[in-house]
């Protein structure tokens, strides 16, 4: 069985043990998060798509990491002009382990 969800305008499609990487979420190592816009569960059978979420369904995920991603550097420039800006922004990112798929029915 697998489930789409949406957070952070990102979708993701993932079975229990996926291990996958979403926006900085709050929260320790080990613990629990919850997606609730569950937007279709498929697997054996028909899917059951929402309109535009399910309501009752959730997947629950486990922290496993916090992290930063690699520094990217953003230069603004024109000429004769003298204007030089240089920015650098690190993405804050968690990683988190599919622990669990609930359906509504």
């Amino acid at each position: 069985m697998y489930a789409i969800f949406e957070d952070g305008s990102h979708q993701y499609r993932v079975r229990e043990g996926d291990t996958i990487v979403v926006d900085r979420r709050d929260g320790e190592h080990g613990g629990e998060v919850q997606f609730k816009k569950v937007l279709l569960i498929a697997g054996e059978g028909a899917p059951i798509i929402g309109f535009p979420t399910l309501d009752g369904a959730q997947v629950t995920a486990t922290i496993v990491k916090q992290f930063r991603d690699k520094k990217i550097i953003i230069q603004k420039f024109r000429r004769r002009k003298n204007l030089r800006r240089r920015n650098g922004h690190r993405q804050p990112y968690t990683t988190v382990i599919i622990t669990a798929v609930v359906s509504p029915v």
